[in-house]
């Protein structure tokens, strides 16, 4: 019984982490869809043709970068939780 106890509070644990990478993941994409638009390029070929030269903000392109890299970073901790709670209800 103790053992199914403590399953379910990683499992609700688990849950909201994966809320939270979600709405981290949204908010970022939010974020690069804006860059995406004012720039009229996507996140990915921006970041492929780090040659890139847009006359615009460094700061610009500095904080798009990060914004970036920080969707990946989200994505990659969703699925590690994901894998996580798959495991706990197998």
């Amino acid at each position: 019984m103790n053992g199914e106890i403590q399953t379910d509070e990683y499992s609700i644990s688990i849950s909201r982490e994966i809320a939270v990478c979600k709405n981290m993941i949204n908010r970022q994409r939010k974020n690069l869809a804006r860059f995406e638009k004012q720039y009229d390029i996507s996140s990915e070929k921006m970041i492929i043709d780090g040659s890139l030269k847009i006359e615009k903000s460094v700061r610009d392109m500095n904080e798009w970068r990060n914004e970036y890299e920080g969707l990946l970073a989200w994505r990659q901790r969703l699925q590690e939780y994901e894998k996580a709670y798959n495991a706990l209800k197998h």
